[in-house]
């Protein structure tokens, strides 16, 4: 799985496709920390809601990394379309893990707010969940689940919005809401948690399910 993880991350370098969503995302940031972010831990609010659909877009670029003719050897070397779509969730949420983790970094070194290791890691959190939960929903918005290009990006805009929609509803709701008005975190953080780790798993069990159907 490794070698398979590494195989994906080299083609994915190799497109460049990831640049445009992690130049949004740190062009977003800047704005966020070039003046007052605000108290922690709401001031990791905005970066963990804009993280959201910056997962999902990241997700797509890799799962679509390779074309469809690429992508049936890959599977074949793989050893199916379970560990193919596995290595995609996995390396998804590696690269989402290093953003968040940047994104937690970043008001440290940029506010003049004491930052407590606590709190960071509370916002690290925040961010890690978030991003999860667009891994998810890329897996399912991306090939083989969705082929077409533009219903793709319909859906991943419309799963976007509909979770910004449902208020203080886990796995994203919830969350922002606790950053937002200074709840504890920690049980919202572990009920999201939870539900961004059953999104990634039902999405990569359903993407592994329907890939031998449509290729």
């Amino acid at each position: 799985m490794t070698a398979l993880v590494r195989y994906l991350l080299a083609d994915v370098l190799r497109t460049q496709r990831y640049l445009p969503p992690l130049l949004v995302f740190a062009a977003v940031l800047a704005m966020f920390n070039a003046g007052d972010a605000g108290p922690p831990p709401s001031a990791y609010a905005g970066s963990t809601a804009f993280l959201y659909p910056v997962a999902v877009w990241l997700t797509i670029v890799v799962a679509t990394a390779e074309d469809p003719v690429r992508r049936a050897v890959t599977v074949v070397t793989a050893g199916g379309w379970g560990r193919s779509q596995a290595a995609v969730a996995i390396l998804s949420c590696l690269l989402v893990t290093v953003v968040a983790a940047f994104a937690a970094l970043l008001p440290v070194l940029t506010q003049s707010r004491p930052y407590p290791p606590g709190t960071v890691a509370l916002g690290f959190a925040a961010l890690l969940v978030a991003g999860v939960v667009g891994v998810g929903v890329g897996v399912l918005c991306a090939r083989p689940v969705i082929t077409q290009h533009g219903w793709s990006v319909l859906a991943a805009a419309a799963l976007v919005v509909l979770a910004y929609l449902f208020g203080q509803t886990p796995p994203i709701g919830n969350v922002l809401g606790a950053l937002g008005h200074e709840y504890d975190l920690v049980p919202h953080l572990a009920v999201s948690g939870a539900c961004a780790v059953v999104l990634v798993v039902g999405a990569t069990w359903l993407s592994r399910t329907l890939g031998p159907r449509r290729n």
